[in-house]
Formats: structure tokens, sequence, C-alpha cells
């Protein structure tokens, strides 16, 4: 008897062993999981990202000036994407233009801005694209650019430091802003030149020359590189 129960033990322990295995060897032959040799699971056949656009552009470009848009989606290969801009989040989305994606999935068109300030874009399949829709599902990730407007600029600061601004703050060796005839005080600029960048608020009232838009504090100059009246790129961000 007790040979008996030793036996049937012997024969429950392989068939449970024999039931253990079969699911794993079934899942590694289908190629749905193997194993990684670190003890955990690497899926062979996760499936691809289908559809992905990536797109890239400059995050700064200029007021009638065409900028170049490049971007890649190997899922696209021989259709049409779809170029789009918008102002804000709250506003619409407006085609711009639309391309062929290429057989080995890259695209390249450019785009002609017609207004300053800030600006979205978007690239998404032709057959999405819809100035009214605001599902980006199929779309590539925004990107935002800034469009700046050639305007002639002067600087100043000596004889007025420790003098206060007409938006009432004390101008310092050190006081980033410009000085601009309407804009609200505290308005941001964007101001660019031969690569650098910076936005500041408008501090102050003026310039009072003929043909000039902005007056830099010297600190603002100094960090653009222009001690002289110079044509720059400003782009108004907000009032």
């Amino acid at each position: 008897m007790e040979n008996w129960t030793a036996t049937a033990r012997s024969v429950v322990a392989a068939l449970v062993a024999v039931l253990v295995v079969l699911p794993a060897t079934a899942a590694a032959s289908d190629g749905g999981m193997s194993s990684n040799g670190g003890g955990g699971a690497t899926y062979t056949n996760a499936p691809a990202d289908g559809g992905e656009i990536s797109l890239t552009v400059a995050s700064g470009a200029w007021l009638g000036r065409a900028t170049r848009i490049r971007g890649r989606s190997a899922e696209l290969a021989g259709r049409t994407v779809a170029i789009e801009r918008r102002r804000t989040r709250r506003s619409g989305w407006a085609p711009v233009a639309s391309v062929r994606v290429g057989d080995d999935g890259r695209f390249a068109t450019r785009w002609t801005p017609g207004s300053a300030g800030r600006h979205q874009l978007r690239a998404l399949p032709a057959t999405a694209s819809s100035a009214d829709s605001a599902d980006g599902q199929a779309a590539s990730a925004v990107k935002r650019v800034i469009v700046y407007q050639a305007v002639t600029s002067t600087w100043y600061g000596p004889g007025f430091y420790g003098n206060r601004t007409a938006c009432g703050q004390r101008l310092t060796t050190s006081t980033l802003g410009v000085a601009h005839r309407t804009l609200p005080c505290g308005s941001k600029v964007a101001l660019r030149v031969k690569g650098r960048s910076l936005v500041v608020p408008v501090i102050d009232r003026g310039p009072y020359a003929d043909g000039v838009t902005y007056d830099l504090t010297r600190a603002t100059a100094e960090r653009l590189g222009v001690m002289h009246t110079a044509r720059i790129g400003a782009a108004i961000l907000s009032r």
C-alpha cells in the first residue's frame, strides 16, 4: 500500500510539471514572448506605432521669408501629409502646406509666415486634416515657432540711470527691457539678432526718432551684441 501511494504521488507530480511547462513552450514558439536571460520576458512582436510623424522646424522664423519644414513618417511613405498652423490653443488649425512623403519616409516643404508673433505647427495625414478638427491623435507633436519682424532699434541708458521709467521702475545698468511708443507697460517682446534671442518687457516710452521702433536698454543691447542703431528681429508675445 505504501508503495502504491508513493507511485501515485510521483505520477501526479510529473503531470503537474508537464502542465506548467506546456503554456510557456507554446508562448515561446509563437513569437509572443522569449526569455531574455535576466529573469524577465522580452516581447519580440510588439506592435509598431502606426502613423507616427516626426516634425522639425526652426524655433525662429522671419515674417515674409520662407522657412523650411522637415519631417519623417515611415508609415506614411508615398502618401500626403498636411502642415497646419494656429496662433493659440483657443484658435482653430488652418492648413498652410501639403507635401508627399517620399519612399524613404521623409518629407520637406516651406512655409512663409504672414504675421509676426507666436505660431504653432503640426503635421498629419492629409486625409485627417481639418481646420476645425481638435483631434490630434494622428498628428505630430506641436512645434512652437516665434516669427520675427525686421525693425530698427537704438539703445539708451547712460544719463538716465537712477531715474524712474515711464512704466514706474528704476533704470539701472542691469535693467533688461525696451521702450516703445504705444505697447502697454509689461508687454513681452521677443528680440533676435544673428542667432541671439531674448524676451524682455516694455518698461519705458520712446524712441522718438523717425523710423525707429524700439529703444533697448544698454543691458539688453549688450546681451544681443548691438551697441549701435541696427536692424533686429522683434515679435510681440503679449500686450
